[in-house]
């Protein structure tokens, strides 16, 4: 193993400069040409089917559409060989590495160029199909772009509450850690070897038979201790950096300037320690690719000792490391600092589900407390036609009731206790009615309340702009749906009421949909262009539901309106420090107490 380990890093290190300039140029390439590209794309995608918009409400529209279809597959074939063309540049600075090759960047770059733009031809096309499987596996680390995709919080939210869709979930990701392992060896077998996407297949499970534990114990193995090493190296770093400004600067000084070389460190160690770990997984494929060929690695040249030689390749450490900080603090590096975003809205969501029971009046005081400038509510209507503020259609898992909301009358309700659930000292918490959150947030909190127009509600719309005019609340209070229709029935009955579109994704060259004052998006959805757009239509956006410091900084950096977030006071801490971390704050505290 530790023979493996040491090849395998012997090989990520050899061209190490080459590597980190190929993942600065390849990021770069991918923010200057293919996200606008796929931009346009999706953003033509509404007008091929025949829409103004696309939505959840709308989406099959696209499937009926040849020509929308034909332009969603452009945009993922071209998405797949972008990141294809990462792996296979990956794998074949793998490959010079085990043969001991030096390699420039245009060569590396020339070489992945022919040999990615092969795998579109229609005998390797369908290896493409991989990189979902890979994307939902560990695998996903092999390259950076599918290492940044993460299931949206509202999903993993549902799934941890539904056990038999959980296990369904856990099949498929399974499923797809056994498809992406079996073909472990495929790429190696197209790249370096040529063939069809079968062959490649075949070959791979050749390679494996009969060392598919000692193969999955390997990887495990060899990943686990490179982390490790990795990670120890990092730490080993920063104790050291704090140690020297301790000595140099003295301690207040010194915390400072630390503060500030950690923040600066956040935005490198991404892309350093991803482009290595990467690598370092490519090369052991490769390596025992080489191996369970009985292939023999052949001898480096040997390099003669120099001063001058030792000068330049000091000199282009120095230079490599130096713009890979420069590259870091950038847009393309995922640093954005031109925003509207610090002082977006903070939407406590459920009235504040992290420190009470959701949509009750203890979660509202809470998100009161906490300074939330809004908060977001659920509205449903009872079969007597009273409005309770409710997520699910059923009371089961709030209350643990089995009884659904049409079906109840408001006597059953108030007996109803939503809060032991959550914690024994929210016991006996009731469903609050909406005129009762009405009367506590007035003047106090703004509310956008969520119409769950399913069931027995038909006059769900009326009867709550009613009783916002009733309350005084119309001018504190914005109506938001999934359904334009009922957004529709708002403005005509009100029209000077706020409306908000609520959709997990929405795609639009304009974002000038009637009836609608803003849109609240799925988080993973929201991108800087679709801010910009809705903003030049007088639109505000708010983007939902972030419960992450890495989602709710993604959310302020792309200058949203609004944070719809279950934790109000992570979301206050984020927009009061852009330029600090947790991470910051927990290594300041730990050498500078």
């Amino acid at each position: 193993m530790k023979e493996r380990i040491r090849t395998a890093w012997e090989m990520v290190l050899y061209n190490w400069s080459v590597l980190l300039c190929f993942e600065m140029l390849y990021r770069g390439t991918g923010f200057l040409l293919l996200f606008p590209m796929l931009q346009t794309i999706l953003g033509r995608l509404p007008g091929l089917a025949g829409e103004a918009f696309l939505s959840q409400e709308n989406l099959p529209r696209l499937f009926e559409r040849p020509q929308a279809l034909l332009a969603l597959l452009s945009a993922a074939l071209l998405a797949g060989l972008f990141i294809c063309f990462e792996l296979s540049a990956l794998l074949l600075y793998s490959e010079k590495g085990w043969r001991g090759e030096k390699i420039t960047l245009w060569r590396l770059w020339r070489e992945t160029a022919l040999r990615a733009a092969a795998l579109a031809h229609p005998k390797r096309v369908l290896a493409l199909g991989a990189l979902p499987a890979m994307m939902l596996s560990v695998f996903a680390v092999e390259s950076g772009y599918l290492r940044k995709v993460r299931i949206p919080e509202f999903i993993s939210e549902y799934l941890a509450g539904e056990p038999l869709t959980l296990c369904l979930f856990l099949l498929v990701i399974l499923g797809a850690h056994l498809a992406a392992f079996f073909y472990l060896f495929g790429f190696p077998v197209l790249l370096l070897q040529g063939g069809s996407f079968p062959d490649s297949w075949r070959e791979s499970l050749r390679l494996l038979r009969g060392r598919a534990w000692r193969t999955a114990g390997r990887l495990a193995g060899c990943v686990a201790a490179s982390l490790a090493l990795l990670w120890g190296a990092a730490v080993a770093a920063v104790a050291l950096l704090a140690l020297g400004l301790r000595i140099f600067l003295g301690e207040e000084a010194g915390r400072g300037e630390f503060r500030a070389w950690v923040f600066a460190l956040e935005g490198v160690w991404p892309i350093a320690a991803g482009a290595l770990i990467s690598a370092f997984l490519s090369a052991v494929v490769v390596l025992l690719f080489h191996q369970y060929r009985g292939d023999v690695r052949p001898g480096r040249a040997a390099v003669k000792p120099g001063g001058w030689g030792a000068v330049r390749r000091t000199a282009a450490a120095l230079c490599t490391l130096s713009a890979l900080l420069i590259f870091s603090e950038s847009e393309a590096g995922g640093r954005v600092w031109n925003t509207d975003g610090r002082s977006a809205w903070v939407v406590a969501h459920r009235a504040g589900a992290a420190f009470g029971p959701e949509n009750t009046s203890a979660a509202l005081e809470e998100a009161i407390v906490s300074g939330a400038d809004m908060a977001e509510i659920d509205v449903r209507q009872l079969k007597d036609g009273t409005l309770v503020v409710v997520h699910d259609a059923n009371f089961r898992r709030t209350a643990g009731v089995n009884l659904a909301v049409e079906d109840a009358d408001y006597d059953q309700v108030k007996q109803l206790d939503v809060g032991s659930a959550y914690s024994t000292r929210f016991a006996g918490e009731p469903v609050p009615t909406l005129e009762e959150l009405l009367l506590s947030a007035k003047g106090r909190i703004r509310l956008m309340i969520e119409l769950k127009g399913d069931g027995r509600g038909k006059e769900l719309v009326g009867d709550t702009l009613r009783l916002l005019k009733r309350c005084g609340m119309e001018d504190q209070c914005a109506i938001a749906s999934t359904s334009l229709l009922s957004l529709r029935e708002a403005k005509e009955r009100c029209p000077e009421m706020a409306t908000v579109y609520i959709s997990a994704l929405l795609l639009s060259r304009t974002y000038d949909l009637k009836y609608v004052d803003a849109y609240s998006v799925e988080a993973t959805a929201l991108t800087r262009e679709l801010v910009l757009r809705a903003r030049d239509q007088g639109k505000q956006v708010f983007a939902w539901t972030a419960n992450t410091e890495r989602t709710i900084r993604k959310i302020i950096e792309c200058g949203a309106d609004g944070i719809v977030t279950d934790n109000p006071d992570l979301a206050q801490y984020c927009l009061r420090s852009m330029e600090e971390t947790l991470l910051a704050d927990f290594l300041c505290g730990l050498f500078f107490p």
